[in-house]
């Protein structure tokens, strides 16, 4: 059997929390996904690893990116939801992110 690492744990327990904010059960939302009770019972208490590709189902069925739970921070996983919902806002931030890099100009005499 494969180590459980504190990530798995930790994943596992950000997704229960998305799904109960959902309303739904652990039942419901296994049938949803089309597994089995036990494999997403798993999953959320971390007792099982969870593949990238299973993170990514979990994730499109929750209408979250699969990144938000990846990060520490709460605002941060918001912040990956709201942009990586929206092509426009995606590129809005990407162009504001290569700007700062950009030398400030001096103001004119």
């Amino acid at each position: 059997m494969a180590v459980v690492e504190p990530i798995d744990r930790t994943v596992g327990h950000r997704i229960a929390v998305a799904r109960e904010g959902y309303g739904m059960s652990q039942r419901s939302f296994a049938a949803k996904l089309g597994w089995p009770h036990s494999t997403l019972a798993n999953y959320e208490s971390g007792r099982r690893r969870l593949t990238l590709a299973h993170l990514a189902h979990i994730a499109h069925v929750l209408d979250r990116s699969p990144a938000s739970f990846l990060v520490e921070s709460p605002t941060a996983a918001l912040l990956l939801n709201r942009i990586g919902s929206n092509e426009d806002l995606s590129r809005r931030v990407a162009y504001f992110l290569d700007s700062l890099d950009d030398p400030i100009p001096n103001p004119p005499d």
